[in-house]
């Protein structure tokens, strides 16, 4: 019979947290190197069978974490785990890593939700918890209004109006016993064993290096979202900025306005202030179009009264391969170019070959220097979604049916950007829009309360419960911002199709109403609201913090 002991330090592992795991037929994630950890301290020893089982609940205040850059302090306890540890003759059997158990008898389903994206957000808000317990797993502990986000980088908005804390969301994973929010990447799934494997954002403090732990699910909720897709482009993710994440807008805020103060100095060049102040803009599809506007707007009216020395030297470059706002009907599109070559945005069609520190390189060799390059051609699979094995579908998503649940996995389910629809089900596969996002979280929340309370809620036990309509899209519209009090809105159901479409002021209105009564609280409504009158009023903040 194995000898069982408790360690407090010094206790090895051979394998990674990950890697041991790698050659399992059915867990979904690759391996890691294998690493070195120390056990934290083992309390609450439970008696009564063979093998020594011990809880170890260790309360986390003030801790700090670094979540993509941002510096934040959740406010939230890591689960009651039970860890099992048995050591055997050999030290190189697979690592055991605390977990939070699945549910037993009597207790209510889990639903364990990966991301905080639309589609989650939106699931979440309407997931009926007297039914559910709730498990939220994220590297960002909020929820970002990404249409308006081009506007922070300016200081039209702060970014706290774009931001909303999932625990307000959804109230139950702060308040409930059995309902938690961690601040931690999705590195695997066990669609058998019906568990994640997680990996805390900083390890800062923790008692292992890297924190790894698991989650039982009965019900698992794929909304990982996407990533900005580069092509492979090099230099692409060395030197450009992106716009997906408040910290995307964070730095891009903190790198034009340290451009405008730099090209003041004494003793720079002509040349070296043209280059500087060239705002570059990749991509000419909503996201460039409006950041193009936002970026205009600052220069004809708070860069002529605050940087007046170098205002004639500042310039914005939008590029695009093809025609911007292509899924716009025509003649918006001639009307936004018209409006932001009016506005002294320059259109360049061309093709991106690589890109380097100051400058990059079209296809046809010519060279464009830049003091800012944001990065805006579209998202893709992100390398989690490419790493689960998980049906695809065209384009790499994880491939889903008509009621947005995988194939050939038990009690899985994927929503928004990180999903399409497989080919079996002769559909194509939705754009990655807000809107999208938005309509399956709310139908899947639906789907889940109906299965609940005909007790489908437990693993493998929604197998008899009818799934009711399948999930159908039906396209509302886009709007689109381009700068000066105009905007576009295109009321067409598809490209092909007729419809209401609309420029001008009135649009702007429209545009600014339907965003207005989307964000999510009423707190962040009114914090939009004061600071477009306060922008009105007072121009924008170019204060440099950080």
């Amino acid at each position: 019979m194995a000898l069982a002991r408790f360690a407090r330090n010094g206790f090895k592992r051979s394998g990674g947290a990950v890697g041991n795991y790698a050659n399992k037929r059915d867990v979904l994630f690759e391996g890691a190197p294998s690493r070195k950890f120390s056990l934290s301290s083992v309390e609450n020893v439970t008696e009564g069978s063979n093998l020594p089982f011990f809880s170890s609940i260790r309360k986390v205040d003030q801790m700090n974490f670094w979540s993509r850059g941002i510096r934040v302090t959740p406010e939230y306890n890591f689960p009651q785990a039970e860890r099992i540890v048995e050591e055997s003759d050999s030290e190189r059997e697979s690592p055991r890593y605390p977990t939070l158990e699945a549910t037993k008898t009597g207790e209510k389903p889990r639903v364990v939700v990966l991301g905080t994206g639309w589609a989650a957000c939106r699931f979440l808000k309407g997931i009926d918890t007297k039914i559910y317990d709730v498990v939220c797993i994220s590297p960002r502990n909020h929820m970002v209004f990404t249409p308006l986000l081009a506007s922070t980088c300016v200081g039209t908005l702060e970014f706290r109006s774009v931001a909303e804390p999932v625990v307000r969301i959804q109230s139950a994973l702060a308040k409930e016993p059995k309902s938690y929010f961690y601040l931690a990447s999705c590195t695997g799934i066990d669609t058998v064993k019906h568990e994640v494997c997680c990996e805390t954002v900083c390890n800062f403090e923790l008692p292992k290096d890297p924190y790894r732990f698991k989650v039982a699910y009965d019900k698992l909720v794929i909304a990982a979202g996407a990533e900005p897709l580069t092509f492979g482009i090099k230099g692409v993710k060395e030197h450009a900025f992106f716009l997906r994440e408040v910290y995307h807008a964070q730095e891009i805020r903190k790198k034009l306005l340290l451009n405008l103060m730099i090209s003041e100095n004494p003793g720079i060049s002509e040349e070296e202030k043209e280059q500087l102040l060239h705002c570059v803009v990749i991509g000419g599809g909503p996201t460039g179009v409006e950041f193009s506007g936002e970026l205009s707007d600052f220069i004809m009216r708070d860069v002529s009264e605050r940087y007046a020395h170098v205002k004639n030297y500042i310039r914005v470059t939008l590029i695009e391969a093809n025609e911007i706002l292509s899924s716009f009907d025509v003649g918006l599109r001639q009307y936004a170019t018209k409006h932001l070559n009016k506005c002294g945005v320059r259109l360049v069609r061309g093709v991106v070959k690589e890109v380097h520190q100051k400058k990059l390189v079209l296809s046809d060799g010519s060279d464009v220097p830049y003091g800012l390059l944001v990065w805006s051609t579209g998202v893709g699979p992100s390398e989690f979604v490419k790493s689960l094995n998980l049906p695809k579908s065209p384009g790499g998503r994880i491939g889903i049916d008509e009621w947005l649940r995988v194939p050939s996995v038990e009690d899985v389910y994927a929503i928004g950007d990180c999903a399409g629809f497989v080919e079996q089900t002769g559909r194509p596969v939705l754009p990655a829009l807000a809107q999208v996002a938005e309509r399956e979280g709310k139908y899947l929340f639906e789907l889940f309360n109906r299965i609940g309370k005909k007790n489908g809620g437990k693993a493998f036990s929604a197998k008899d419960v009818p799934p009711g309509e399948p999930f159908i899209y039906k396209h509302f519209g886009s709007m689109a911002s381009v700068g000066r009090y105009k905007a576009l809105v295109d009321l067409r159901q598809s490209k092909d199709a007729k419809g209401i479409s609309h420029a001008g002021f009135i649009s702007w209105l429209m545009w600014r109403s339907a965003y207005l009564t989307r964000v999510v609280s009423w707190r962040n409504r009114l914090y939009v609201a004061v600071n477009w009158a306060t922008t009105l009023v007072f121009g924008r903040d170019n204060s440099r913090i950080g």
